[in-house]
């Protein structure tokens, strides 16, 4: 029997994606690319594909210069991640490539939507980015109390490990050296200096570490960043606007051509990258798509290089390629998602909730399998937390944030309420993850009393979690007087349940309510 051609492949390909079989299009496109590599319209059907699965950064990224409607896909799919300098160019290429004259109907039609598209993408290029900062005037913030508490910590011992201390300091740590390096780049920086380097690293491990620790304190910082970032991405040969699967066939090449020393920086400049552009655009630019793209592509290079590279060590492949750092990503994304599911809910999100329960179930099952086979290299004391326990105190938050959200799609009451009870379980669950003195100890705690509550669960247990949010608040506060979440109403929330309780607990006094009762909505 004789091969396909590449013809067929692509008609193959075509059915499969009438029938929303976008993977299954996807390697019939491919197939039919590796028997014609200059057909343009291969191309843009497997990127047409990848826009269906919402991979936007797979989508078209490489194009014939002719070809309309490759210039078009790559313009929408830079859209949907909020790249409007790439988005104005392509669709600038979109128009360039119709024809001049004798446009037809449909070409008439292309060329007004096409500039219209560019009006847009360039109005909301010159939009300014509107820096994530708290107000110094405020008091001092969590990293600067923490850090004032380590010596105190560190003569404590073991007693005091449990401290959230630990973590929010030692991010800052990193993140804070990422900044100074920054501060004190020259312009044009020479890649052969021995400080050219490591802001990337610096930046993103603190990130890592703790989100809460990412602040812009000068009017200057996203441009003296973007600078750095160009020079390492230049000058450690690192990939850009390529594919996910270009990326891994370039990585292989350059192995067996130039070995680790070129693709381990390489590559982690790449994803390092990555992973602080997600923080860009989903958090500062609120463009949550664009984020939970960045995030998962981080992710998934990794888990490839994990696994074609799991028998080489550390000291060849890299820290990106160690399970600790996996999680890290995993923890990024997952939030994110969350995130772009809030602004996009409803069973037809593009960020489905079922989806967000596997990945949340995943990284349960990856902390809990880091615990196990953690290899007692010695690590700081804020190490576990920051990539085991804190990450899976998220996951747990993320199946109750599941749950909560399940309850209000349940077509009957008695569904509803086994769906906040699931989320009270799994909140609790969380708040147990994180220590007294973190502020997530107590905000997870008074999510399991909002789910309580329209559980109709009995005043009994009620109280005991409100007993458990007094214990905690001063110990936070201590620490997290202000943060994000403290500005956005935390205490204030947490003080409704908590008089909440405090009226219940009359009732229960006067004998208007007993403790088995349930609470009352």
């Amino acid at each position: 029997m004789s091969e396909p051609t590449a013809t067929q492949l692509k008609d193959k390909g075509n059915e499969l994606f009438k029938k929303q079989d976008y993977v299954g299009a996807i390697i019939k496109y491919t197939e039919a690319i590796a028997l014609d590599d200059k057909n343009a319209v291969l191309y843009a059907n497997r990127a047409a594909c990848h826009h269906a699965l919402n991979k936007y950064l797979d989508a078209a990224t490489e194009i014939d210069p002719g070809y309309v409607k490759g210039w078009s896909r790559l313009a929408a799919s830079r859209d949907a991640l909020a790249d409007w300098g790439e988005s104005a160019h392509a669709w600038q290429k979109a128009l360039d490539a119709l024809p001049k004259t004798n446009l037809s109907p449909a070409e008439r039609k292309q060329k007004e939507q096409y500039g219209v598209c560019l009006k847009a993408a360039n109005a909301r290029l010159n939009q300014p980015v509107v820096p994530l900062s708290i107000d110094e005037k405020l008091g001092k913030f969590p990293w600067q109390i923490a850090t004032d508490m380590l010596p105190e910590l560190r003569r404590a011992g073991h007693d005091r490990l449990s401290s959230s201390a630990w973590v929010i300091a030692l991010a800052y740590e990193e993140f804070n050296d990422g900044v100074e390096m920054m501060k004190g780049m020259k312009k044009i920086p020479q890649s052969n200096a021995p400080d050219a380097f490591g802001l990337l690293t610096l930046l993103s491990n603190g990130f890592m570490r703790d989100d809460r620790v990412f602040h812009i304190n000068q009017p200057k910082w996203i441009d003296m960043y973007n600078d750095q970032v160009y020079f390492e991405v230049t000058a450690r040969k690192a990939w850009n606007s390529e594919g996910l699967e270009t990326i891994k066939e370039q990585a292989q090449q350059r192995l067996k051509k130039s070995g680790w020393d070129d693709v381990r920086p390489a590559l982690a400049v790449t994803v390092r990258a990555w992973i602080m552009r997600a923080a860009f655009e989903g958090g500062l630019r609120q463009k949550r798509q664009a984020g939970v793209e960045y995030y998962r592509r981080a992710h998934d290079l990794v888990e490839w290089g994990r696994t074609v590279w799991k028998d080489v060590p550390k000291s060849s492949r890299g820290v990106i390629f160690e399970h600790s750092f996996l999680i890290g990503i995993r923890s990024l994304y997952i939030r994110m998602f969350m995130n772009a599911y809030t602004d996009d809910p409803g069973l037809n999100s593009k960020f489905p909730l079922e989806q967000l329960k596997e990945e949340a179930e995943d990284l349960v099952k990856e902390t809990e399998i880091a615990v196990r086979t953690r290899d007692g290299e010695p690590v700081d004391p804020g190490f576990i937390s920051s990539f085991t326990v804190y990450p899976n105190g998220l996951a747990h938050a993320i199946l109750g944030f599941y749950h909560v959200q399940s309850a209000r799609y349940a077509s009957n009451p008695m569904e509803r309420m086994f769906s906040f009870v699931a989320a009270a379980g799994e909140y609790t669950q969380a708040s147990n993850r994180y220590p007294e003195d973190d502020e997530l100890h107590a905000w997870y705690l008074n999510c399991t009393m909002d789910c309580l509550r329209n559980a109709g669960a009995p005043v009994d247990n009620f109280f005991m979690v409100a007993f458990k949010i007094r214990d905690s608040m001063p110990k936070m506060r201590k620490i997290r007087a202000i943060s994000e979440l403290g500005l956005g109403g935390r205490d204030q929330k947490i003080q409704a349940n908590l008089d909440r309780a405090d009226e219940l607990m009359k009732r229960v006094a006067d004998k208007t309510l007993t403790l088995e009762d349930p609470v009352p909505l």
